[in-house]
This record gives C-alpha cells, structure tokens and sequence, in this order.
C-alpha cells in the first residue's frame, strides 16, 4: 500500500512538469532580493501558475514554504497536480520557497523562528506582492528543523497567513513555544486560521507534537480550523509527499460542493450566497462559484430538464464569461437538444479560450469541436 501510494504521487509529479522530447523542464526562477533583516542580498525559488501568463487580470493566492531547493520540485509537483484540472480541488497558487543558501544564512543565525517570519514579513511578502499579482490569502508551510517558524507566525503575527501547514515539526523545550503556544490559544477566542499538523513516529518530534495537540484538544478557539495526521508508517523524508496533499484538499475542501449537497439542491442564489460568505469570511477574496453552479445544471441535465440546465448554464456564461468551461458545458447541453449549431458556436469560444489560457483542456475541447464538426458535416 505505502508504495502504491508513493508510485501514483511520483507518477502525478512526473505528470505534472511533462514536456516534448529535447524541450527543457521549467520548474521555476531564483529571484535575487534585497534583505533588511539578513542585511545583504538573498536569493529565494519561485514558480508561477500555469495559466498566470495567459490570464493577465488573475490573480492567485500564495504557498510559502521554508524548505530548501532540494524540496523545490517535488512541492512544485504536488501543486500542480492539485490543481491543473480546473482547480479542482485546489486552487492554482504561486510557490515561493527559500533557497537553500537563503535558508542556511537564517540558520547561521541561531534558528531563530523570529527571523524566519521577520524575513517573510519584511523583505519576501511586500517583494512579492509588488511584482506578482497576488491574492491576500497567503499559506506557510514547513517541517523538521523549521516547523517551529510556521508555530510561531500564528502565535506573533497571527494576521499575516491564513493557514498554516506544520509537518513533522520538531518544537525543543529550550524555545518556549508550547508555554506561548498555551497562552495564545486561552487568549485568541476570535482568531480565525487553518491549521494542518502531522507527524511520524520521530523520537524528537512525537512527545512535544502530543503536548501540542493536546493543547489544542483542550483549548483551540472554535475558529481555529486544526487538523491533525499520523502518518507512523512513513519515514520523516516521505513525510510531507504524503501530509501534504491531504493538507491541501482539506484547507480548500470548502471550495467544492457534492453535486447533491443541499446548497446546490436549494439553487442559484443559495450557491451564490454560500460563496460569498466563504469570500468574505475565509479567504478575502472572490471564491468562484462556477464549478457549483455547473453541478446544479448538471443536476437539471441528468434528470431530462434540458431547458432548465441550459438556463443555468447561461447564468455561468454571464457570470464566468472567460472561463472555456461554461461554453462546452452549454455545447454539451445543446448537442443533447440537437441544436448542432448552436453548440458548435459555444464549442468554438471554449476551444478558443482554452488554447489561450494553456488550459489542461485544451486538447479535450478540440477533439468535441471536431466531432460537432463532423456531425454538422453529415446532416
């Protein structure tokens, strides 16, 4: 089981950065940046969503991650394949890392946690957000030797990431983080944050890791969203192959409804009144709503009201009239009401779309445009 799951995360990693023999791989760039609190020149890894090229008015929430270069592409990987099929089930970001030479100047400094979130506050999140088009939803995630500065970013500076991701952190008595870690939870009733940890059976990670979770059994306030993971089966070095995905689905599992969940069942404006509270509440920024209201068509669909699906599929091609995936979706609904050439038209902008978004559908959407064309060819 441990090495089928292990196969298919490599096999999606591989997947994920696929390219034509001879063409080279590009995973990311390494930015040169000015330090105020390193006080030199620092160099940190960044990759930009697949689509951020073609969608100029985009912008996307941020994964920052404490790892070194040799962590890079495989984070890179999990990333991608999360989120390149319509960004289902999580959304595309940008990844910053630290390079490894960044990260060993910090350490040099005494493995302060401080550094770390003084560093990201200072110099890497004002960088980014002035030269990338960014959301105000922002990730830290990290493990082992750095799971500490994630712990102590929510403790000191609890507004500036909405969730954080801990993997195998190792927390040590000497950095009083458990006594501080008490006190914000019995103190912070209103703060609002996810937070994902996980663990292996590591003998210098298990006995703080239990007190930590049971503070948080004891004292977490009700809008701390927290998880915890065991994963004992699996080394520390595999550790954040397996946390990670699930940490993921289930920081954004909000984003996406079953089809028969009683939101979508209750309609339209029940779907955009979820949304927009999950906008406002969670992430600070506009959720879509367009996979939801897909599913209510659908739901129309399947069950032969053809009419009703194709009214609510408008609603999507108003609402999301950029997005390839509401016009093959109405395709879809008009090739069943044998309207040929109505859905070749909608075939056509989908196809369009998403050949300039570089969208993971792109290939799909041709091939229903050609048999649209050839069914027309032959009536």
């Amino acid at each position: 089981m441990k090495l089928r799951q292990l196969s298919l995360i490599f096999a999606l990693w591989l997947m994920s950065f696929f390219s034509l023999a001879g063409e080279p791989i590009v995973i990311g760039e390494t930015l040169i940046i000015d330090s105020k609190v390193l006080m030199k020149q620092v160099s940190i890894n960044i990759r930009l969503p697949t689509s951020y090229q073609a969608s100029k008015q985009k912008r996307y929430p941020v994964y920052f991650n404490l790892g070194a270069d040799d962590s890079f592409a495989a984070t890179a990987g999990i990333l991608q394949s999360l989120s390149h099929n319509q960004e289902y089930p999580m959304p595309e970001t940008i990844f910053v890392s630290l390079s490894t030479e960044t990260a060993v100047s910090i350490i040099n400094r005494g493995v302060k946690s401080e550094d770390f979130i003084n560093f990201l506050e200072t110099d890497v999140i004002p960088y980014i957000d002035k030269h990338y088009r960014t959301q105000p939803f922002r990730i830290l995630a990290s493990g082992e030797r750095f799971g500490m500065a994630p712990l102590y970013g929510l403790i000191h500076n609890p507004k500036l990431f909405q969730a954080y991701i801990l993997i195998s952190p190792w927390i040590t008595d000497k950095s009083g983080l458990l006594s501080d870690f008490e006190t914000f939870l019995k103190s912070s009733k209103e703060t609002s944050a996810f937070l994902w940890l996980s663990s292996g059976d590591e003998p210098k990670v298990v006995p703080n890791y239990n007190k930590l979770i049971l503070l948080l059994q004891q004292h977490a306030p009700e809008k701390l969203d927290w998880k915890n993971a065991q994963h004992n089966q699996y080394i520390s070095s595999v550790q954040s192959m397996i946390s990670l995905p699930n940490a993921l689905v289930s920081l954004f599992a909000d984003r996406v409804l079953a089809p028969d969940s009683p939101v979508i069942s209750a309609g339209v404006e029940s779907i955009k009144s979820y949304y927009q509270q999950l906008s406002d509440n969670k992430y600070g920024y506009a959720i879509s709503s367009e996979n939801a209201i897909r599913a209510l068509g659908m739901a129309m669909f399947n069950k032969g009201r053809v009419k009703k699906a194709i009214e609510i599929f408008q609603i999507n091609i108003k609402d999301y009239p950029n997005s390839p995936h509401v016009y093959a979706t109405m395709a879809s609904a008009l090739t069943e009401k044998g309207d040929l050439t109505g859905a070749l038209a909608m075939q056509k902008i989908a196809s369009e779309l998403a050949t300039k978004q570089n969208d993971a559908w792109e290939s799909y959407y041709k091939k229903v445009l050609i048999d649209i064309e050839n069914k027309l060819s032959t009536n």
